[in-house]
């Protein structure tokens, strides 16, 4: 019976702790660059935004018709290419978690690519600022939603064709249900006692009813779609 031969075991390599040791200070110089780069911002990444911290939301709030109104977003811009759709561009809405906005009309600066107005000031109701605030309690930068207003279709003013005229101006006596229109919002809805001009904020409205004598505008927007941007924990 032929036995069997034995094979020699084959001789470990050592293991090379000069070469780990090149690797492990490579990993940490790279990581000391990301951190003096970005100090320690990048970890709101991981972070998820609580009651009372700062926030900035890119938005973009939509009519009953789907046309978005006013964006932080410039690739909607972009898109919203039929100069007859009022679309605003505004910066990031800076807003504070589960923070109430104290305020009934909350404005901020806009410009429209198809006039030349330049910047103007558009208005948001408290309680709009106030969904977005109470939304992004739990939401990590990057995150998205999309909120429904409840309220939206109970924004709604009805006026004579004849006072809607005065308002607007002869450009839109002929608008149509569905159409856009341009609205103004005071800040105080009783006339000043040292006769100042109030402050006017504009608004987009939609047609949804009207007849030779009076015309209804909705003036809610019923979905508002939300990116938390940028978290501050401190």
């Amino acid at each position: 019976m032929k036995g069997f031969r034995h094979q020699p075991s084959e001789k470990k390599e050592e293991m090379n702790w000069t070469k780990i040791g090149i690797v492990a200070v490579c990993v940490l110089m790279a990581v000391f660059m990301i951190v003096s780069m970005f100090g320690m911002s990048w970890l709101n990444i991981f972070t998820q935004a609580k009651p009372g911290n700062t926030a900035l939301v890119d938005f973009t709030f939509r009519d009953a018709q789907d046309r978005p109104v006013v964006t932080s977003v410039l690739s909607v811009i972009t898109k919203a290419q039929d100069p007859s759709v009022m679309t605003f561009k505004a910066n990031s809405l800076p807003v504070r978690v589960n923070v109430s906005s104290g305020e009934d009309l909350v404005p901020i600066q806009v410009i429209n690519p198809y006039n030349e107005y330049g910047v103007m000031e558009f208005g948001l109701f408290g309680p709009e600022i106030d969904m977005i605030s109470n939304s992004i309690a739990g939401m990590g930068v990057g995150d998205s939603k999309i909120l429904t207003y409840p309220y939206a279709g109970q924004m709604s003013r009805q006026m004579s064709m004849e006072q809607f005229v005065n308002i607007s101006g002869e450009s839109f006596a002929n608008v149509q249900v569905g159409d856009q229109v341009p609205l103004a919002f005071i800040d105080q809805p009783q006339i000043p006692l040292d006769n100042a001009t109030p402050a006017s904020y504009i608004r987009t409205a939609t047609v949804v009813d009207r007849d030779a004598a009076n015309i209804t505008l909705n003036y809610g927007y019923p979905t508002v779609e939300i990116i938390l941007a940028k978290l501050t924990t401190s």
